[in-house]
């Protein structure tokens, strides 16, 4: 796939880029066609970036790793994170090279914006920092409970405490029953909200109802027919809904909880506290 993606780059440049005029042999020149695409890059001009440097690629017919580097940064920042995996993914796949583990460390950080956890976890990990991706991978497909055994891998001492003190909170916040929820308030009205820690909207939820009811009996009672059906119906509305809510209130709260603990563990994000990409732009 980059083989032929490099290929249609090069080809679209040919035919846009070169005129008759410029068909002069310095034109491709592989330094020239470098230092420009270079130059390109460090003005944030990321898609022709890398369209020169991969006809530098092409010219050059030699291995260039700080090239390839560069050419996956392009699509990293362009936010094509799929092309960037997969430049990355040519360092990290080679025998040798001093990209090698920052390349490694690109591949899965690319890899968890694209949200392919199973390929994180195939790639393995080979440092602390490759650990936290594989272990945001693991929860996401499976949200089992990890013993503090499963850290031991770990050499920094306190990362290794906080991913345990992260995993024992997420396994103690337990999630709730949206259908459970649900139920309770069809038994009772506004109880569901009880069950998602909402005592505030069960409160008024239970209150708003018994009221609305209470009006209905009252105009019925008094042969008050169109007062008692609009009643009815508002009374029937906020009981229905507060069923209704109490599921999508579960469903909420659960949500919450992951991003809890999706924030707190985002903080430990290595690629955050140590971009591999500073050293490469321009102050």
């Amino acid at each position: 796939m980059k083989k032929a993606f490099s290929l249609i780059l090069i080809f679209f440049i040919s035919i846009f880029t070169i005129s008759p005029a410029q068909t002069s042999s310095s034109e491709f020149e592989p330094y020239k066609i470098k230092a420009f695409g270079l130059y390109l890059f460090q003005h944030k001009d990321y898609l022709r970036a890398a369209m020169e440097l991969e006809r530098y690629r092409y010219f050059e017919k030699m291995q260039d790793d700080s090239v390839d580097f560069i050419i996956g940064l392009c699509h990293q920042f362009r936010e094509r994170y799929d092309f960037a995996a997969a430049s990355f993914r040519e360092l990290a796949d080679a025998d040798s090279g001093i990209f090698k583990a920052t390349a490694r460390l690109a591949v899965l950080y690319n890899y968890a914006i694209l949200e392919q956890w199973q390929e994180i976890i195939e790639r393995g990990y080979n440092s602390d920092d490759e650990f936290y991706f594989h272990y945001l991978a693991s929860v996401k497909l499976d949200s089992s409970t990890r013993s503090d055994s499963f850290f031991q891998k770990i050499n920094n001492d306190s990362l290794r405490k906080q991913l345990i003190s992260l995993e024992q909170n997420r396994n103690q916040a337990r999630p709730k029953s949206p259908l459970l929820a649900a139920t309770l308030s069809t038994l009772v009205p506004g109880l569901g909200k009880v069950y998602i820690h909402r005592p505030g909207d069960a409160l008024f939820s239970f209150g708003m109802i018994d009221l609305f009811a209470l009006l209905t009996y009252k105009a019925f009672q008094s042969e008050l027919i169109v007062t008692g059906v609009l009643s009815g119906g508002l009374t029937l509305s906020l009981y229905l809904g507060t069923i209704y809510g109490s599921y999508l209130g579960a469903e909420l709260y659960n949500r919450n909880l992951n991003n809890d603990w999706q924030k707190q563990l985002t903080k430990l994000n290595p690629v955050r506290h140590n971009p591999y990409w500073v050293t490469w732009q321009k102050e």
